[in-house]
């Protein structure tokens, strides 16, 4: 079995991503001293890092070659993961660097190897896709060096750390994936997707994360990032969501998009104070919504089944999906009574999602491994995106 995971870089990461994701849900109910630190040190540097590396060494041969992904660096990086994960059970009584040291290392060798292939093929449009693994390393140290009980503004920087990593790749592959998806079911599949809005895009969150760093106003943070939630409304508007209604692999991975849109917005609402709406509550729209809904749907496209149309999800994957965005919605809705309250709704929604993403990734862990790993098709749909979105596709 072992063997066979390690036939495809994205077999362990998607799967540990997974796990990290269930056990970041059923934290609640551990006897931990420290429950919300643990919940962030599973989820966010947890499911986030192990997906950002399958997607990237997935990709890698796309940008710099066919050359495969060596073994040794497959193991080491799993060893990494699970010592960074093995530190959040023990955060209140290490030092917090120690804590941090295993997540650190997995993004700094993570990020070497890729600038080392990047810059060997001389593949300089994608050095700074390269260098994505560092941003998650960074968020970890951000929010451990407060100490064990991180502050709200720590947090919202870490979940913001991860939105600009969906607009770095989800931002050029939704809009390819969708163009290639429509066009293979011969539905209109014309999309409005200019570089310029991606760049605008990933420099405003990035400046706006620099904005919370030194401290600015809490009105200028809540205005940059109204005005980045209506600008990723709009280029959703420009992918055709009309259109993918009935095509279940592009409605995830919109519906996961639209999730970035609500989670800018009530984040930037909660930085104006508007309806009493906290930080810490709003952020889960994204980091549940937007960030789980996009790791789910691009990871489950590796175990879809292909067709002469591509993709087609089946029935577990769209449940999964449906039962993210339904555990977003219960955390981010006002508190209300009854037999179980919002939390525990969301957990449960949220559990139960993952349990049926790896109950439908179970048969890609092993066997031929496919080609393109992300899409069903390689056409030449995806180069009229300037080939950057779906770089990682093929």
């Amino acid at each position: 079995m072992l063997h066979e995971m390690e036939r495809a870089s994205y077999r362990p990461f998607f799967f540990l991503s997974g796990v990290a994701a269930i056990g970041g849900g059923l934290v609640w109910s551990a006897p931990v001293a420290n429950p919300v630190l643990l919940h962030m040190h599973l989820l966010l540097f947890g499911m986030g890092t192990a997906a950002v590396a399958g997607y990237l060494l997935t990709a890698l041969p796309s940008w710099a070659g066919r050359e495969p992904i060596p073994t040794w660096l497959i193991r080491a990086l799993v060893v990494l993961w699970l010592g960074a994960r093995a530190g959040g059970f023990v955060a209140e009584s290490v030092p917090w660097s120690l804590v941090v040291a295993p997540g650190v290392m997995f993004g700094a060798l993570l990020a070497g190897f890729l600038l080392y292939r990047v810059c060997g093929a001389a593949a300089w449009p994608r050095v700074h896709l390269s260098l994505i693994p560092l941003l998650p390393a960074l968020a970890e140290v951000l929010v451990m060096q407060g100490g064990s009980w991180p502050s709200s503004q720590d947090t919202v920087m870490a979940g913001l750390v991860f939105a600009l990593l969906i607009m770095l790749i989800g931002g050029r592959a939704v809009p390819a994936f969708t163009v290639t998806g429509l066009e293979l079911r011969g539905l209109p599949s014309r999309v409005y997707a200019p570089p310029g809005l991606q760049w605008i895009s990933v420099a405003g969150l990035a400046v706006t994360l620099g904005a919370l760093v030194v401290s600015v106003p809490d009105r200028w943070i809540g205005s940059f990032l109204l005005l980045l939630g209506v600008l990723q409304f709009f280029r959703l508007v420009g992918w055709r969501p009309w259109q993918v209604w009935r095509v279940w692999p592009l409605l995830m991975l919109q519906l996961a998009w639209a999730w970035l849109v609500v989670g800018l917005v009530l984040l930037g609402a909660a930085f104006f104070g508007v309806g009493g709406l906290l930080s810490g509550d709003a952020l889960h729209a994204l980091t549940i919504g937007a960030m789980g809904g996009m790791i789910l749907a691009f990871a489950s496209r590796v175990a879809m089944p292909r067709d002469s149309q591509g993709l087609e999800a089946s029935v577990p994957q769209f449940t999964a999906m449906v039962l993210i965005s339904l555990a977003a919605l219960a955390r981010v809705s006002p508190e209300f009574t009854g037999p179980i309250d919002n939390l525990w709704l969301a957990s449960l929604c949220w559990t139960g999602g993952w349990i049926l993403f790896l109950w439908a990734l179970a048969p890609a862990l092993c066997g031929a491994v496919p080609h393109p790993v992300l899409s069903g098709h390689r056409g030449g749909a995806q180069k009229s995106l300037n080939g950057d979105a779906a770089s990682g596709t093929h």
